[in-house]
């Protein structure tokens, strides 16, 4: 698995938080609580109708209450729980599902512990920490996706991994794996953890057979003989637009530009190697 989840699961009685709202300002926010209250429904739940009515809470409401809902309707809540079980933790005091448990379930899946497809799950089920799932999250999740068997999840891998392949939905999931990923009451996230993140996540080629970011092994090769520590959220968010708008030979590249200042010493160590090859070459 990734370094880093295989981490101790939560202590029995520890208080988590049942869904971790996204980046939304004050209105969207007010929006979802008011939509979960009136409706009875759940955070998760609102804020994915909501998205869908752009924001219109009337229509949203609407919506909810005069139309059977695909979200969720599909999977049955036992069924759901009896999946849940089939991988939980052999701890009798531990109602989660632990590094072992998520192993088995990616083996079912048919995918390797590393495939990013993971996190669009874990994202889905808005896990608060990367190595286990509470039986909540997993609920979560599995409603999300309108499934209650591993049969049926595996079906939808394919689906699934389009996430990885459109763009709002693929910064969605990376923002997401910065908080998955960190230590509890940790701002930065291990620079270890960080780079497995990124090669998992912007290493290999997309569909159509591009690199997805060509600097992703030098990028992490210069962080670790040069920088050493931990990773801020902020560098961590410029390394996506970074590998987004600038070529692998630096195209697009504004000295003047506003980036973190590891990613100008990144540039600037690969410069000078660039300056060092051409004038060894010329020799």
């Amino acid at each position: 698995t990734i370094p880093a989840a295989r981490r101790e699961t939560p202590r029995t009685g520890e208080i988590r938080p049942t869904f971790a709202m996204p980046a939304l300002n004050k209105s969207q926010k007010d929006k979802v609580k008011r939509f979960a209250s009136v409706a009875d429904a759940p955070e998760d739940l609102a804020l994915k109708i909501l998205k869908e009515v752009k924001w219109d809470l009337e229509v949203g409401l609407e919506i909810f209450f005069s139309t059977p809902m695909d979200v969720g309707s599909r999977a049955d809540a036992s069924a759901i729980d009896a999946m849940f079980e089939s991988y939980r933790s052999e701890d009798a005091d531990e109602d989660v599902i632990d590094a072992s448990g998520i192993e088995r379930f990616c083996a079912d899946l048919g995918i390797d512990a590393m495939d990013p497809v993971i996190l669009v799950i874990s994202c889905r089920m808005r896990a608060a920490n990367m190595g286990v799932y509470t039986r909540e999250e997993f609920r979560r999740g599995m409603r999300d996706v309108g499934v209650d068997a591993t049969s049926k999840l595996r079906a939808l891998v394919p689906e699934l991994r389009e996430d990885l392949e459109d763009p709002d939905e693929f910064k969605e999931v990376y923002e997401y794996s910065f908080a998955f990923a960190k230590e509890d009451n940790h701002k930065s996230l291990a620079l270890e953890s960080a780079c497995a993140l990124w090669k998992v996540l912007l290493g290999g080629d997309d569909a159509s057979g591009r690199a997805r970011w060509a600097l992703v092994d030098e990028w992490c090769d210069f962080l670790t003989e040069k920088h050493g520590k931990a990773i801020t959220r902020d560098t961590w968010s410029q390394a996506l637009e970074f590998s987004r708008s600038i070529g692998p030979e630096l195209e697009g590249y504004d000295p003047a530009g506003a980036w973190p200042y590891l990613i100008d010493e990144f540039v600037e160590h690969k410069l000078e190697g660039k300056a060092a090859a051409a004038a060894g070459g010329g020799e």
